[in-house]
Parts: structure tokens; sequence; C-alpha cells
């Protein structure tokens, strides 16, 4: 018969290099090997955890849960999967265990991935396991501005901006979709004065405001093990040094219209190249 902790550790080789198809079918046969097993149990709910298949990581994390009680963060994971399965009392139960019930009012950052990249984004939390979104993702994120998004514990960075560090969060999974659409625009030689102006026509007027060609950096390469520190760069590169690209967030186009017609009439400056996302 195999050594099911060697079969265990291969897998766990796998699962580290992204191997998700050979990491599975090891760790299910580790199960079959030996059925009162919590470990394997309890890695296969973390595997489905970060792909967002919230029924099967659900299933493995009772599964182990049932098998060791004491494996705290697979208890997370079932508040984390139930959570995406609107499963609030089952959700509240396993939180009451950790006594994290009331989530603060911190922002922190969201690692969003997608096109073989990942972005850094601004986001409050709602809970332990849900956020919402307080910037403008870049358009190939599928995630807009005021998203309420399923995110993971574990701190995987940290995010550098006014001097000050934030923890950075997987997001796990697209929850409640909002009502607002991404637009982006071009400003003509703005001054920060003009800026200024324009994001405060777009509080007023409760649109989602900031300046691409500062935000966070979308970056290429994977995180590596250890913690890693990042700092604002640009997401967007515009052609003409005196220019600035912004992003604006609305329900309706005639909104973003609205409110850049106001900063031309306040600031007698031009905008050009508006875009809906």
């Amino acid at each position: 018969m195999p050594d099911p902790f060697q079969l265990l550790a291969k897998a766990r080789e796998y699962d580290a290099q992204g191997d998700v198809y050979n990491a599975v079918k090891l760790y299910k046969r580790c199960i079959k090997l030996v059925a009162d097993w919590a470990e394997p149990y309890a890695l296969l709910a973390e595997v489905y955890k970060k792909r967002a298949e919230w029924k099967p990581a659900m299933h493995y994390a009772k599964k182990a849960l049932s098998l060791d009680a004491s494996l705290a963060d697979t208890w997370w994971t079932l508040g984390i999967t139930a959570v995406a399965l609107g499963k609030s009392r089952l959700a509240n139960s396993v939180w009451s265990k950790f006594g994290s019930g009331d989530p603060g009012s911190a922002l922190f950052s969201l690692q969003l991935t997608h096109s073989g990249m990942f972005e850094l984004i601004w986001a409050k939390p709602l809970d332990p396991a849900r956020a919402q979104i307080t910037s403008i993702p870049h358009p190939d994120s599928d995630r807009h501005f005021m998203d309420i998004v399923v995110f993971d514990r574990k701190v995987i960075g940290y995010n550098v901006a006014k001097r000050r560090r934030y923890p950075v969060h997987a997001e796990l999974g697209l929850h409640q979709r909002s009502p607002y659409f991404t637009f982006s625009c071009c400003l003509e030689t703005p001054t920060k004065k003009d800026v200024l102006v324009l994001e405060q026509l777009c509080v007023d007027a409760n649109l989602g405001f900031e300046i691409w060609s500062k935000a966070a950096k979308v970056q290429k390469r994977a995180y590596r093990d250890e913690l890693q520190e990042f700092y604002s760069g640009d997401v967007f590169s515009t052609t003409e040094e005196e220019s600035l690209l912004v992003a604006i967030a609305a329900k309706q186009t005639a909104h973003v219209e609205q409110v850049l017609q106001a900063w031309t009439i306040i600031t007698l400056k031009q905008y050009y190249a508006l875009e809906r996302h």
C-alpha cells in the first residue's frame, strides 16, 4: 500500500506549484487510504475555497471538522463558504467562535487577479469574510466600485500609502454586484486644485473618483512566500505628459457628463477620451 504521508507531501508540493489537478487527485487518494484523516479533507477545502467553488469547499471543511474540531483555519474556511453561499446563521456561529462579529472600519487592500496579473485596490470590511470595494478597479478585473466581495483573512502582503502599511488580503469572489459602471477620461493640463474640484464634484454627486495615473500598480509577478510590501505606481500611462487619466464610477453616463461639464465651467479646463468600460 502506498505511504499516505508521502502522498500527502507530494500533493502539497503540487498545490504549492499551482498544479490543482494533481494536488486534488492525491488528496482524494489519501482519503481513500485513510478515511478518518482530517488533514487531506482540510487541504481540499482550502483548494476549493481559493477557487471559489463554495459547495465542495464547505463539504470538505465540514468533513475535516467532524474529524478534528481543533482546526482553526478550517473553521474560518467554513465561515467564508457559509457567507458565500448565503448561510448567515452558520457563518455567524463560526465567527462567534473567534469573537469576530465586528470587523471594524479600517481600510485594507485586496489583491485582484486578472489577465495573468494582479492589482491592489482598497476596500472596507463588512464582516470577517466580506468587504466593499472603495477603489475603481481595472476594467479587466470584472469588479466595480462598491461591489461586495468575499476575501480571505490571511495577510499576503502590505500596501504602503502615505507612510502607513495596510494589510493585503486575497479576493476570493464576487458576492454582490454594485449598480456602478466604470468610466475614464483624460484631463488636459490640470492643476492639483482642478483635480480636487473634480473629486469634490464626484463626492457631491455620489460618484466614485480615482486618479488612475497614480493608482496601485498592476503587478506581473506572483507573491513569494514571504510577505512583501507594495507601493503606489501607475496602472495606466497616457501618451501626453500634461494630461491626467482619471476614473469615475457612476450608474449612468449622463451623471458623468453632468459632473465633467460642471468641472469645465468651474476650472476652464477640458477633458477628452471619455470612455465607459
